[in-house]
């Protein structure tokens, strides 16, 4: 820790015990990336650079071409031993002619695909992570003090046994959080303690520790439903270092760090017993949740971003017939009528799989020093 005046510096280090996902909300097409069933890697086209070399070699014509007739035989399957004919690298290798080292020039960057893709069958879509606008992959701090957020609301709605339905986020936080009391209305965002503790975005990402994984839906009695999507995600056992700042003429007395600690504690807890025992675990992911862990990024599922159990507890059968209700309603086709007994709502564990292990999406080590 660094104390610099008022203010309180920290390392705060994530492992990643799984791949993790923070999406940018760009989704790569088959025309973006060449994939090497070989090496089983993904390489990401420069698309700048791309139509840069179309127009410099007279090829749009051609590329106009590819499209049109791509769209007509985009349905269509190559059979066993049939390579993909509707990709940019049977566009740049097969129609324009272009050597290795010219299409080489074009990527900007490449990442492990392991298992995530499969040549001999329709090449998916995949959905990017976060980059700098310097093209590196980094974790946004706002990301992790969300996240924290939560920890933090999960751990103060256990502790509190009188707790006022209906359930309402805006009130939770202004009951839990808003307690500065600079002004007289509680409400007020000024109050809140998360405006003394500031994050950092993460240290870049190195391309080698970015890989593609699967997404795997796991149900409570072992059935796994593999879903067509691919994410670009951070490996596992992959450390990213944070800064986190504590204000202390903002937070004064509030003993932040001491909460914070105990909060990640109480909801690892909480995770493990309201969560993970509703589901066929895979023995490999019982060490994962044995150090302090948060649950961070897109694909991880509802509960480590939902207060409607830790709100309920310790009555949980409350909570999956509140959760149930809420998915039966925007999701009619989930069957979530059978939460109730399943008795986890909803009722599928989020898992990915790379290099032919499983893990479960989004579980990070922290550490704070």
């Amino acid at each position: 820790m660094k104390q610099l005046g008022h203010l309180q510096e920290y390392t705060l280090t994530l492992t990643t015990k799984a791949p993790v996902f923070v999406g940018s909300g760009v989704v790569y097409g088959k025309m973006d990336y060449i994939f090497d069933a070989a090496r089983k890697t993904v390489s990401f086209i420069d698309q700048t650079q791309f139509f840069q070399l179309l127009i410099d070699r007279d090829l749009i014509d051609k590329y106009e071409s590819f499209i049109l007739n791509k769209r007509s035989t985009e349905n269509k399957r190559p059979t066993e031993n049939e390579h993909p004919t509707d990709t940019i690298q049977y566009f740049l290798k097969n129609i324009c002619k272009l050597d290795a080292k010219t299409i080489n020039s074009l990527i900007v960057n490449r990442v492990s695909a392991a298992d995530a893709l499969d040549e001999n069958h329709s090449l998916q879509k995949i959905q990017a992570f976060i980059r700098r606008a310097d093209g590196r992959a980094y974790i946004p701090g706002s990301s992790l003090k969300g996240c924290l957020r939560t920890v933090l609301l999960t751990n103060m709605l256990l502790r509190d046994s009188n707790k006022a339905e209906p359930i309402n986020i805006k009130q939770l936080e202004s009951k839990y959080l808003h307690t500065l009391q600079i002004t007289n209305k509680q409400s007020d965002m000024v109050n809140s303690i998360m405006r003394g503790i500031s994050i950092s975005d993460s240290e870049p990402i190195d391309e080698k520790n970015m890989i593609l994984a699967s997404k795997i839906d796991s149900f409570p009695d072992g059935f796994e439903n593999r879903i067509n999507v691919v994410r670009q995600c951070i490996a596992p056992e992959i450390k990213i270092t944070f800064r986190m700042t504590l204000d202390q003429n903002i937070l004064s007395s509030a003993n932040i760090l001491t909460e914070l600690r105990e909060a990640i504690r109480a909801f690892d807890a909480f995770y493990i017993q309201e969560y993970n025992s509703y589901f066929a675990i895979k023995k490999e992911f019982e060490d994962l949740f044995r150090d302090d862990f948060i649950v961070l990024g897109g694909g991880s599922g509802f509960f480590a971003k939902n207060l409607i159990y830790p709100f309920y507890a310790p009555n949980h059968a409350k909570a999956v017939k509140t959760v149930s209700q809420s998915m039966q309603r925007s999701f009619k086709k989930h069957k979530h009528e059978k939460d109730i007994e399943y008795g986890i709502s909803p009722h599928t564990f989020k898992i990915t799989e790379f290099d032919r292990f499983a893990y479960p999406i989004g579980l990070c080590q922290v550490t704070i020093q």
